[in-house]
């Protein structure tokens, strides 16, 4: 299993190489066993229609750990979640009559969810995550409960997962009762056809309804399946974003007309960070497609050549730019680290107790605490923040006349001051840079006791992943900025100043915006390319492939 965590997230970006290079994505199943799940195969599962499925392997994991907790239901102990009460009430013993009754009361008193509802995507997402956590075959459910749930998947009948109501300490208890309760033929769904009664919508898909046993309610509840899910898409997307920031940096050195001299491979030897020095290398790659710049790296003249003093001439370009590479380079090396952390959990078995049947053993255990995922997201937020602020401080570069070499005020495209251009522009830019300072706040050391006093100590890790789907997403809403201003800038120098790539990138952006030459809204064009540029298709032939993990 270690190796192909190791592996993981070069599996996941090559499928994301796939799906920018024209390839379609593949559409045979995707076999979940409870070991190799990865990111790549997540966002897969979340983003198109490729089916899900058990592996053979699991299912006889999975009968196995069902026997066992069949025999522990019928011998005279008490074993936590199959004949106790939940919780501070573990100390009240079930009757056998009534097993059946206390799994779907279970779900009775969890689902009181509140908020938007989980998107599409993440909530496809969960159920994929929930159903590989319980095919590693130590949560004494059958295959068949987590059959139906991969049956409703496929088929598009997904339930209403409200988005509050986690701690994430006993797991995602209340969402993923949302989720399970659909099972039992309780609650809404959507569907292709909208919000249908949940037994309708199985029934017209032919799949029978679930009768929860002791310990498969709890089973499905508890685990940490939803943060895993939201963190494993919020890191796909932000690896997406970082190479797109990369190439908004090669660009902003065209506009501006800035040295090359930052990018110099021995610079970022002598510092010793693989992430700084891939993230250097790709930025001049990028500027490669432009023959001056291409002609100044190949050459490799600095630290040689003489520099003019002509008195105000500065000699190095602003932080904003010269620092592109340890800033985005550091966010690199954080990516690393945090995509093995969603993968392993993504592996994991996460609720309690669990049940193994080689040594016959029940054990009660906290695996459903997520303290990893928790801190994984806060740290993959403190990144992403990061890079936000330094695309918010590129834009200043690009609109403040009197540090972008010659452009006009706010990159106005004619008559400034009857015209205001990216005036509005950046305010929005300014507000979204401070909401990213906002929900870069840690999310893990915010615990509160709950639960009777019996969860005396929570992670708060869904809430955290939660935080980083919303920073995931004003993000995007700041490189669409960046990108509109990188056009126009584009469009008020001469052919000369930018190289094949951005040109490329100039002429796809103006097919959703047009050239700002006069004033008018901007909202609906900001709304086009963030749009445009989330999806697969747009880094077509623009971004290069990402690094392999070290």
């Amino acid at each position: 299993m270690a190796g192909r965590v190791g592996d993981a997230f070069e599996k996941g970006i090559a499928l994301t190489e796939s799906n920018l290079s024209g390839s379609k994505p593949r559409m045979q199943p995707l076999e979940l066993d409870g070991h190799h799940l990865v990111i790549g195969d997540l966002w897969l599962a979340a983003t198109t229609a490729v089916s899900c499925r058990l592996s053979a392997g699991s299912v006889v994991r999975m009968r196995e750990s069902r026997a066992l907790v069949e025999r522990v239901a019928a011998e005279p102990r008490a074993v936590y979640g199959i004949n106790t009460g939940f919780g501070p009430l573990s100390g009240t013993r079930v009757p056998m009559e009534d097993l059946r009754q206390h799994q779907l009361n279970l779900l009775h008193h969890l689902s009181v969810g509140q908020g938007a509802l989980f998107s599409e995507a993440e909530t496809r997402a969960i159920l994929v995550a929930r159903a590989n956590a319980l095919a590693r075959g130590f949560s004494g459910i059958r295959p068949e409960v987590v059959e139906r749930l991969l049956g409703a998947l496929n088929a598009g009948v997904l339930p209403e997962i409200p988005c509050e109501g986690s701690v994430g300490a006993s797991g995602d208890l209340a969402p993923l009762a949302h989720m399970a309760r659909m099972l039992v033929g309780l609650g809404h769904v959507r569907t292709s056809q909208g919000r249908e009664a949940a037994a309708a919508a199985l029934a017209r898909h032919g799949l029978e309804l679930v009768t929860l046993e002791c310990k498969e309610g709890l089973a499905l509840v508890n685990g940490t399946s939803v943060m895993a899910a939201l963190a494993g898409l919020a890191t796909y997307e932000a690896a997406v974003l970082l190479s797109w920031m990369e190439f908004l940096t090669a660009c902003l050195f065209q506009a501006l007309g800035s040295s090359p001299e930052v990018l110099c491979e021995q610079v970022h030897w002598a510092r010793g960070f693989r992430g700084q020095s891939l993230v250097a290398h790709r930025i001049a790659g990028h500027l490669r497609t432009h023959p001056r710049y291409r002609q100044e790296i190949d050459e490799h003249h600095w630290g040689s050549d003489a520099k003019p003093v002509d008195p105000g001439l500065e000699i190095q370009d602003p932080y904003s730019v010269r620092c592109a590479p340890q800033i985005l380079g550091a966010f690199q090396e954080a990516l690393w680290h945090i995509e093995e952390v969603v993968n392993r959990e993504l592996n994991a078995s996460t609720d309690n107790p669990l049940a193994f049947p080689k040594t016959e053993s029940i054990i009660h255990c906290g695996n459903f605490y997520g303290q990893q995922i928790a801190m994984a997201c806060d740290y993959l937020r403190i990144g992403l923040a990061k890079c936000a602020l330094l695309v918010e401080r590129q834009l200043e570069r690009l609109v403040n006349w009197r540090y972008s070499a010659g452009l006009p005020p706010l990159l106005t495209g004619a008559d400034p001051g009857l015209n205001s251009g990216f005036m509005g522009v950046q305010l929005l830019a300014t507000s979204l840079a401070a909401e990213c300072r906002l929900l870069s706040a840690p999310a893990s050391v915010q615990t509160i006791p709950t639960n009777a006093n019996n969860q005396d100590v929570v992670s708060m890790g869904t809430i955290s992943a939660r935080m980083t789907r919303d920073l995931v997403a004003k993000t995007w809403k700041l490189v669409a900025i960046q990108s509109l201003a990188l056009a126009q800038a584009a469009d008020l120098r001469p052919e000369d100043f930018c190289g094949s790539r951005y040109a490329e990138f100039r002429r796809r952006i103006r097919g959703h915006s047009a050239r700002l030459t006069v004033d008018r809204p901007l909202f609906e064009d900001l709304a086009r390319v963030r749009d445009w540029l989330s999806s697969p298709e747009a880094g077509l032939d623009l971004l290069t492939a990402r690094p392999p993990r070290p």
